[in-house]
């Protein structure tokens, strides 16, 4: 089973806004003993994935490649079958969001924070696997 992502948005150091994958685990809760008093528990962790830039300019340049790659139905289109044009426009696409993925990319320092935030401010939703019957 594939670990379970999460998303927030943020602002960088310099002011880019960006939004954030990340992955939770919430740790376990503080336990208390007659005996012992409380017990801490393990603290969360959170690991962020990847980072993107918060803005139109950069969500169009992901959809316009998403439409290149992709037929009307959906499925992928190869490579081999695209024109020198669509070509040529697939890999400017591609250089512009390498581009904004640089720009959105975390100093040791705004992962320390964002991640420091994200353990403060998750509300935990317990997974509920969805049963059709």
């Amino acid at each position: 089973m594939m670990a379970r992502t999460y998303f927030q948005d943020f602002t960088k150091d310099d002011d880019t806004p960006i939004t954030v994958e990340y992955s939770f685990s919430p740790g376990s809760e503080t336990t208390y003993s007659p005996a012992y008093g409380a017990c801490g528990g393990d603290a969360c962790e959170v690991e962020i994935i990847s980072s993107w830039p918060r803005s139109e300019e950069y969500e169009r340049l992901v959809e316009r490649k998403m439409n290149l790659e992709t037929t009307p139905f959906g499925k992928p289109r190869s490579l081999a079958l695209m024109g020198a044009d669509d070509l040529h426009q697939l890999n400017d696409l591609e250089a512009a969001i390498a581009k904004g993925d640089k720009a959105a990319e975390l100093t040791d320092a705004e992962r320390e924070r964002m991640e420091a935030w994200i353990c403060e401010h998750h509300e935990y939703e317990p997974y509920e696997p969805e049963i059709d019957f």
